[in-house]
């Protein structure tokens, strides 16, 4: 009998190295190594116009199905999310990347997400002045609207977010790469939060020692490094395998939550205070789990 089997490729194309790069170096230009917290609920570091005049706006977009991949778009979304700014820069990627309308219009686009349990859906940044919504991504009407008034999401990283009695029709295939996508910002996130950590563990001193070079401190954070490799692996796993997508995209939430929590142990606490922030991407981990969930429910 002959067996069937899958591979992965484990390394991003050129396009998307070159987009990773390319994002990491405006995030480091635009916010300059600032702790989240300075920025999180704040006016962004980086102005859309920036985004915009960069093109990475529009750089899942694709031409009668040529273009970046979904693989690619996995690079780009973790990079951005390694720097936590508060722009709709996923949302407006997969929007202009299935939406014609969407492609056709100069600013930011949102879409409505599920949540789980019947709740008003997710409208990521739908407050966020001149935003707009797409109402079909693959099926249903292709059409931009005006968002209409919600009630903040009181889990989304910042009150950009909303709840909302609207929603946008999602094709499977869109969903599963929506999944994905939030799901490899989440990873950025989270690498970004072990990044800060470590410095933190080798600067704050106990007993006249760094707490890094405590054995609980170590193996703690040695877990959390191994929970960044399998998030990152899940999420690429979920994007070459579309029959993955949803449990490649749970897999890897769940580890970044993992991440978050530790890096919130380890530093003493501070998620709990409002001076590092370390609670803001946490609380942005939960939502996209929901969210993912809720996809899944929907489109599996």
């Amino acid at each position: 009998m002959n067996e069937t089997v899958h591979t992965m490729s484990t390394q991003p194309s050129e396009l998307g190295d070159a987009a990773a790069e390319g994002v990491g170096e405006l995030l480091r230009r635009g916010t300059k190594g600032a702790p989240i917290a300075t920025y999180a609920e704040g006016e962004p570091p980086i102005s859309w116009q920036t985004i915009s005049d960069g093109g990475w706006d529009v750089f899942g977009v694709l031409d009668d199905g040529e273009g970046a991949s979904l693989r690619d778009l996995v690079e780009l979304a973790r990079a951005w999310g390694h720097g936590c700014v508060q722009q709709p820069l996923v949302t407006t990627l997969l929007a202009k990347r299935h939406s014609a309308a969407a492609a056709a219009h100069a600013g930011p686009v949102t879409i409505a997400l599920p949540l789980p349990g019947g709740a008003a859906p997710y409208v990521p940044f739908g407050q966020v002045p001149g935003v707009v919504l797409a109402t079909g991504l693959g099926r249903g009407s292709d059409e931009l609207v005006p968002v209409p008034e919600g009630t903040p999401e009181t889990l989304a990283i910042s009150s950009r977010g909303i709840q909302a009695d609207v929603h946008t029709e999602l094709a499977a295939v869109v969903a599963r790469e929506i999944a994905v996508t939030l799901a490899a910002a989440a990873t950025g996130m989270a690498e970004r939060l072990l990044a800060d950590t470590l410095a933190f563990v080798k600067e704050r001193e106990q007993f006249g020692k760094p707490i890094g070079s405590f054995q609980a401190v170590k193996h703690q954070l040695a877990d959390a490094a191994i929970d960044a490799e399998l998030a990152e692996t899940a999420v690429i796993w979920g994007a070459e395998r579309p029959d993955e997508a949803f449990r490649g995209a749970l897999f890897a939430v769940d580890r970044c939550i993992d991440i978050a929590e530790t890096a919130i142990q380890a530093q003493g606490g501070l998620g709990f205070t409002w001076e590092v922030g370390l609670h803001f991407p946490l609380r942005q981990m939960i939502l996209t789990r929901d969210v993912v969930n809720a996809l899944e429910v929907e489109h599996a």
